[in-house]
Formats: structure tokens, C-alpha cells, sequence
């Protein structure tokens, strides 16, 4: 049954977390004026494209994610596997928070810059807002079906 509820929170999670590839994370200014760009691809400075820091871990993080959560969209036969999944998937994303802000601490100190954060930083942590409440509604179908077993 793909046209389930939790099927609907875990495509939303799955775009936010897909739209993390385009859009940047934070941008840094340092006092030359200096623009750098932190995003998918690690951090580089804007007017001579130079690469500063890779962020191979998070690129892992980032692909990893949205991977299993589309796995996870089509686990609808094993509830329980898909549960699983969904508090591994909500474990992960906290990482992409985690490693994310260190990453952006680390360089703001680096490179002695003002650091502007952009709202793609939000979206780890709106799709684990969106997985929890997938996982609530496949407990409740896993609840559901038991109580309908026992019944029988």
C-alpha cells in the first residue's frame, strides 16, 4: 500500500533532503571581502573558484540519506524493517546537522569570517520531522494489523 500517509511525509522528507545537492549551506566573509561558499561540494572561495575544505564525511551523509529514505518508501510490505530504517534515517540526519555545524565552526574560525547561514541548513532537520511522523503512522498500521490478527 504506497498510498499511505507515512509514503507522503517520507517523499517530503526525501525533496528536502534531495535539495540539499543544489542549494549552498552558509556563506563566510572574511575582512578582505573575500566570499566563500560552503555547500555540497565542500567550501570554496566565490571569485576564483578555489577549493578551501572538502567535506567528503557529510557528501557521504548527504547521499547516504535520501537513499534509504527511498528504500525505506518502498518497504511498505515490512513495517517493522521500515521503522527501523526510519529512526536509523533520523540518527543519520542529526550527523549531517552535527557535522555540518562543525564544519562551518571550524572554517569560521580558519578563515576568521562572518558566517551567513542559509536555510538549506534547516531542511536535515525538517525531514527528520517529517520521518518521525512516518514512523508514528507505521506504528499505528503495524499496531493496526496485530490488533486485526489477534481478532482472527
Amino acid at each position: 500500500m504506497i498510498q499511505r500517509i507515512q509514503t507522503l511525509y517520507l517523499t517530503i522528507a526525501l525533496l528536502f533532503l534531495s535539495m540539499m545537492f543544489v542549494f549552498p549551506y552558509a556563506i563566510f566573509i572574511d575582512q578582505q571581502t573575500i566570499n566563500y561558499l560552503f555547500d555540497f561540494s565542500g567550501v570554496y572561495a566565490l571569485e576564483n573558484g578555489n577549493k578551501i575544505l572538502g567535506v567528503l564525511p557529510l557528501q557521504i551523509l548527504i547521499v547516504t540519506v535520501p537513499v534509504i529514505t527511498l528504500i525505506t518508501i518502498f518497504l511498505f510490505k515490512k513495517r517493522v524493517l521500515q521503522m527501523r530504517l526510519c529512526v536509523f534515517n533520523m540518527l543519520l540526519m542529526v550527523g549531517i546537522l552535527i557535522l555540518a555545524g562543525y564544519y562551518i565552526f571550524y572554517e569560521k574560525k580558519a578563515l576568521s569570517a562572518q558566517v551567513y547561514y542559509k536555510v538549506t541548513l534547516l531542511f536535515p532537520l525538517i525531514a527528520i520531522v517529517f520521518t518521525w511522523l512516518a514512523f508514528r503512522n507505521i506504528i499505528k498500521d503495524e499496531l493496526l494489523v496485530r490488533s486485526a490478527d489477534r481478532i482472527r
